[in-house]
């Protein structure tokens, strides 16, 4: 039977704190230890989900430039850009941030 080669990497609670642990020079001696590190990572998460940007939720996505086309349309389902590059003859130049909004208000 053919595979394709490729394998899932996924952790689960336990094994993110054990690792976190391990990466300080200690490890998870009790339940309470792993209880506290697991309030931890909800409290990091909500704090992560309040800004905003949740980063599990950023696709990446290209657009072919043509010459003489001033303006694209993109899919209502971006809502915002957060990195825009142009590459220009193998040398990228970066622009600036560009939010739907922007967008929305040049149409």
């Amino acid at each position: 039977m053919a595979t394709s080669g490729s394998r899932d990497f996924d952790l689960d609670v336990a094994e993110i704190i054990e690792e976190a642990y391990e990466r300080c020079g200690l490890e998870v001696r009790t339940g309470y230890d792993a209880r506290t590190a697991r309030r931890s990572l909800n409290l990091m998460f909500a704090d992560w989900a309040n800004r905003g940007l949740n980063l599990w939720t950023v696709q990446q996505g290209t657009q072919a430039l043509t010459a003489g086309t001033a303006t694209y349309t993109f899919d209502t389902a971006y809502t915002d850009l957060l990195e825009v590059v142009i590459r220009r003859s193998g040398t990228d130049y970066q622009l600036d941030h560009v939010s739907k909004r922007i967008l929305d208000d040049a149409q």
